[in-house]
C-alpha cells in the first residue's frame, strides 16, 4: 500500500500558522528533482540529498518507490477500478520514458528544465494546490477563486492530471509503464538489483501472472520477470495457484528498452526545444512580474522552481498566484505576487519555508523584511488624493516599512495631505495596491522597479537600516494638513 495517506496529511498541513515539518519530505525523497534540478542549477541541490537512500535502496530492492511510495501510481490503480483495463492492455511503448528522462536531463545541462511537466510528485501536488484545495475552500465558503486568470490555471493542471488519470483506459498504468521519467530512472537502476521476484518449477502456463500484473513485467513464455518493469506489488506471489513466484537473489532479466534511434532522437527533441523554451517562446510582462521576497535571480529560478504550488498555498493573503506565460512556457505554474488580490504581509517567511528546492531563499523574518522585490508607484490621475482633492490616507496607513508619506501640497488652489512614494524605502510588499479603495485598476501599483533577487548573501545592508531609521524618526514628528471643503 502506497504511501498517499501521508501526502495528502502532508499536503494538508501545507498551510499558514502551522509549523513546516514534514511538507516536503517526499520532493526531498525524489531523486529525479535532485538530479534534474542539481545539473540545470548548476550545484548540488542540498534538500534534496536524502533522495540517495531511494536509489541506493532501488539498487537493492528494485523499483519499490513506484508501488509502495508514489501517490500518483496509488490514485492511478484507485482510478483504474472504474476504467476498462483490458481493452487495449498491451502497449510496446515502454521506451518513451527512458526517451523522456533522457529530454529532462539534456534539456537540464542546457540550462534549462522541464520538469514541472512530466514529474509525478510535482503533478499531483500541483493537482491539488491549485484545483481541488480553492474548489474546497471556495465550496466551505474559506474564499473565492479570486479570478478568471487562476481559474485558467487550475483548468490546465486538473486537465493534465485528467489526462494522465484517463490514459487508463488505454491500459492499466499506461502512465507509469511509458511516461514517467522517475519510472524510467528508477527502472534503469532497478536492473541491476540482486533481489527480484523469478519463476520457479511447476508453471503451468495458465496466464494469471500476466493479467494481474499491472506492469505487465511477466512473461509466462519465456518465464521471465522484467526486473526494470517490475514494481514489487507481490500480487503475483500471492495470486498464483502454482506458487511459483519467489522473491529472492537471482540475475539480470533484459536490457534496457531503449535502441540507438531512439536516444538520438530524445537527445535532438531537447537540443531542439530547450533553446525555443528560453527565447522564441518567452513572452514576459515588463515590469509587471513580481516574484515572492528571497526569490533567486530569474534564469535560476525558472530552472530550480519545480512549479509545485506550495508557496501559494500558504501565502496567507492569497497574493501569490500561478503564472500563466508572464515569464515564457517554461515559467507556467511559477508564483507570481498579484498585489491587487493580497499583499505581502511584513511577518510572513512561509513561502520561503516550504519551497522544498530553495528557488525561494529561507529567508529570517528579519531579512525577508529587506528583500525588496518591487516598487510601488502612483498613478495621480486616479489618486483620490491627487486628482479628486479628497483625502485618502488608506495607503500611507496600510504601508508597515513608512515608504509613503503623506505630505500638504497645493493643487488647483487646494491644499490638503497627498501620498509620495520614497522608492529607497519601499520593499514592494503590495499591501498598498491591495487596499487601494478605488474600483478596478489601484491607483497604487508595485513594478518590478529595483529588485534584488540574490543566489545567496544578505539583503540587509548599512544603507537600509539608516533610511529606516531615519523614517522612523520623522514619523515621530507629527505632520499638520488642510482641508479644504
Amino acid at each position: 500500500m502506497s504511501l498517499l495517506g501521508f501526502f495528502i496529511l502532508a499536503f494538508i498541513q501545507t498551510r499558514y500558522s502551522v509549523p513546516v515539518t514534514f511538507q516536503n519530505l517526499f520532493f526531498r525523497f525524489d531523486p529525479l528533482i535532485f538530479i534534474v534540478v542539481s545539473i540545470a542549477y548548476r550545484t548540488v541541490l542540498s534538500a534534496s540529498l536524502l533522495s540517495i537512500s531511494i536509489i541506493a535502496a532501488t539498487l537493492v530492492f528494485g523499483r519499490f518507490f513506484c508501488g509502495f511510495v508514489c501517490p500518483l501510481g496509488t490514485t492511478i490503480d484507485v482510478f483504474g477500478i472504474f476504467s476498462r483495463k483490458e481493452v487495449g492492455r498491451k502497449t510496446k511503448l515502454k521506451h518513451l520514458k527512458y526517451m523522456i528522462l533522457i529530454f529532462l536531463v539534456v534539456g537540464a545541462i542546457l540550462g534549462v528544465s522541464f520538469l514541472h511537466f512530466l514529474e509525478p510528485l510535482v503533478i499531483f501536488e500541483r493537482s491539488l494546490t491549485l484545483f481541488l484545495h480553492p474548489v474546497v475552500a471556495y465550496v466551505s465558503g474559506l474564499f473565492g477563486l479570486g479570478s478568471a486568470r487562476v481559474y485558467t490555471e487550475s483548468m490546465i493542471a486538473v486537465l493534465v492530471f485528467a489526462l494522465i488519470l484517463g490514459l487508463d483506459f488505454i491500459s492499466q498504468r499506461f502512465w507509469c509503464r511509458n511516461l514517467c521519467p522517475l519510472g524510467g530512472l528508477l527502472a534503469s537502476i532497478s536492473k541491476l538489483a540482486p533481489f527480484k521476484i523469478i519463476f520457479g518449477e511447476g508453471c503451468t502456463q495458465c496466464g494469471i501472472c500476466e493479467k494481474i500484473c499491472p506492469m505487465d513485467a511477466i512473461s509466462v513464455d519465456s518465464t521471465l520477470v522484467d526486473t526494470g518493469e517490475c514494481i514489487d506489488c507481490l500480487r503475483c506471489i500471492n495470486e498464483c495457484p502454482q506458487k511459483v513466484f519467489t522473491y529472492k537473489l537471482g540475475r539480470a532479466s533484459s536490457p534496457l528498452d531503449l535502441n540507438r534511434r531512439q536516444l538520438i532522437g530524445a537527445i535532438g527533441t531537447s537540443i531542439i526545444v530547450a533553446p525555443l523554451a528560453r527565447t522564441l517562446l518567452h513572452r514576459r510582462l515588463l515590469g509587471t512580474l513580481i516574484r515572492p521576497p528571497g526569490s533567486i535571480p530569474e534564469p535560476d529560478f525558472l530552472n530550480t522552481c519545480i512549479h509545485c504550488g506550495k508557496c501559494m498555498k500558504v501565502c496567507p493573503t492569497n497574493g501569490l498566484q500561478p503564472c500563466i506565460l508572464e515569464s515564457g512556457v517554461n515559467g507556467l505554474w511559477t508564483p507570481r505576487l498579484i498585489s491587487r488580490i493580497g499583499g505581502c504581509e511584513k511577518n510572513c517567511n512561509l513561502c520561503g519555508q516550504v519551497c522544498p528546492t530553495s528557488a525561494i531563499r529561507n529567508l529570517t523574518p528579519e531579512e525577508k523584511t529587506f528583500a525588496k522585490i518591487g516598487t510601488a508607484v502612483i498613478d495621480r490621475a486616479r489618486c483620490i488624493a491627487w486628482e479628486q482633492d479628497r483625502v485618502c490616507l488608506i495607503c500611507d496607513e496600510a504601508c508597515p516599512y513608512n515608504a509613503i508619506s503623506s505630505l500638504n501640497e497645493t493643487i488647483r488652489g487646494t491644499t490638503l495631505l497627498r501620498p509620495f512614494v520614497d522608492e529607497r524605502i519601499c520593499t514592494g510588499c503590495g499591501l498598498c495596491e491591495a487596499r487601494c479603495p478605488i474600483e478596478g485598476r489601484a491607483a497604487i501599483e508595485v513594478f518590478s522597479i529595483g529588485e534584488e533577487r540574490k543566489r545567496r548573501g544578505s539583503y540587509i545592508t548599512e544603507e537600509k537600516i539608516r533610511l529606516r531609521a531615519l523614517e522612523e524618526k520623522e514619523e515621530d514628528i507629527p505632520a499638520g494638513f488642510i482641508i479644504d471643503n
